[in-house]
């Protein structure tokens, strides 16, 4: 078995003050900071370049300062020039000129069920707007027939006409004066040079008589057997027995043993056991 040597005082080390870290072997008095010579353990070490560091001496990353000379500043100002030179190059060459797409399967049927929603869409407004302009009335402004005297189109506010307003109004619609003209034949009144009656409509019969409705049966209400009034609030402390308030009453009710009984809670109609000193009879 080799044996192991300290990284930092080349000695010995023995398992009990062995200490790895760093891919290398130290001893626990040995492990510290390669600057300052505190002792350090694995939770306060950092590690640099395989070498341990406290946390204020560690070694940080900084800039490098470059001298900026006047051959240095002429290099970056080519370079920028180039740059500026290539850029112009590539957008005249690329000005005017459209940006090609791959024309995959996928792509194609997105244009299709594109192209075909476009259409159906503008054939569905095309039908709308031909509906429309058949129902829509002639702009020559012919009257209905049997309608005589009465607008097809409302005219604007200055159109407005009371005198012919008040005509219209006063006189019958088509449907009103075929109404009034239903008349009964009276051949007696017609000798005698009278004028027809009107046909008047006969009364709505009475409605006949309806029996009232039966009434429902309704059964007698249940027996509650021994009734029993709570003392105390009890918790179920089991799934067979039930809980209740102070004041509920517990029915149907069977006497177990000593200190037990089973019943319902007529509150919340749960059945099952309780204790019979939490209840008096009724």
């Amino acid at each position: 078995m080799p044996i192991k040597k300290c990284d930092k005082c080349a000695k010995t080390v023995y398992p009990t003050e062995e200490l790895k870290c760093l891919d290398k072997i130290w001893h626990r008095m040995c492990f510290k900071c390669t600057s300052c010579g505190m002792t350090l353990t694995m939770k306060n070490y950092k590690g640099y370049d395989k070498l341990p560091y406290c946390n204020a001496h560690y070694p940080t990353t900084k800039h490098t300062a470059v001298a900026d000379t006047p051959f240095n500043r002429r290099v970056a100002q080519n370079k920028t020039f180039q740059s500026n030179i290539q850029y112009h190059k590539e957008f005249e060459e690329s000005k005017g000129h459209k940006i090609s797409v791959a024309d995959d399967p996928e792509t194609q049927r997105i244009k299709q069920m594109t192209q075909n929603v476009s259409d159906v869409a503008y054939h569905k407004d095309m039908e709308k707007k031909e509906t429309m302009e058949q129902r829509r009335p002639s702009e020559s402004g012919d009257a209905i027939p049997g309608m005589a005297g009465y607008r097809r189109q409302p005219g604007s506010l200055a159109e407005y006409d009371p005198l012919e307003r008040q005509a219209q109004a006063n006189q019958p619609s088509p449907y009103t004066s075929k109404i009034q003209s239903t008349q009964v034949y009276n051949s007696h009144a017609s000798s005698q040079g009278r004028a027809p009656q009107q046909y008047q409509p006969p009364e709505p019969a009475q409605p006949a008589y309806q029996p009232p409705p039966p009434q429902a049966y309704q059964p007698p209400p249940p027996q509650r057997g021994p009734v029993f009034k709570a003392l105390y609030d009890y918790t179920a402390a089991d799934s067979d027995e039930v809980s209740f308030n102070e004041d509920d009453l517990i029915i149907n009710t069977t006497i177990i043993d000593a200190g037990w009984m089973e019943g319902t809670v007529e509150r919340t109609g749960q059945h099952g056991m309780l204790p019979s000193n939490y209840v008096e009879s009724v």
